[in-house]
Formats: structure tokens, C-alpha cells, sequence
């Protein structure tokens, strides 16, 4: 009935120097990691589908402009994060 959710909020200002960063390659993730990355690749995928449409005689229109993928945090545009909340539930 209900759809499951997570929503995290980041809420700290921590800086770190990303040269001492080490590099994530697919390979390196879990399988859990590997689907949670490739369902979010996909719903990208088709929230950039949504930017185009077909006319009657069939050719393929880009309406709009691609989307840009990002990451939403509430202390960065609190207005914008309840924006993208009504939208997450509205795809769920």
C-alpha cells in the first residue's frame, strides 16, 4: 500500500582536502550499492526523457532542456528542498 522512503539530510560544514580522497569505481561497490546507483541513474534517465516529445508525424522534439542532476540538501535552499520532496512523492 504504502511506498518506503529515506530521506537524508546532511547538516555539517566539514572540510577536507579531496586530494587525500580516494576514487570510487563501480567495481568497488556492494551489489545493494550497484542497484541503488542504477535506479537512480534510471529515474535520471527518464526525468530527461520528459523533456522531449513526439509531433504527429512521428520526429522527436526536445521541449527542454536536460535536466541537471543534483543534490538537494534542506540548509542549502530550504524552499527548494520541499519542492523536490512534493515531486520525489508525486514519482513514488
Amino acid at each position: 500500500m504504502g511506498h518506503r522512503f529515506e530521506i537524508k539530510i546532511k547538516m555539517s560544514n566539514t572540510n577536507f582536502d579531496l586530494e587525500n580522497v580516494i576514487p570510487v569505481t563501480e567495481a568497488n561497490l556492494r551489489d545493494e550499492q550497484k542497484q541503488t546507483m542504477a535506479k537512480a541513474m534510471e529515474d535520471y534517465k527518464q526525468l530527461c526523457l520528459r523533456s522531449f516529445s513526439i509531433n504527429r508525424s512521428g520526429e522527436v522534439i526536445q521541449k527542454d532542456g536536460l535536466p541537471m542532476p543534483q543534490q538537494i540538501t534542506f540548509e542549502a535552499n530550504p524552499s527548494n528542498f520541499k519542492k523536490w520532496l512534493t515531486v520525489l512523492l508525486i514519482m513514488l
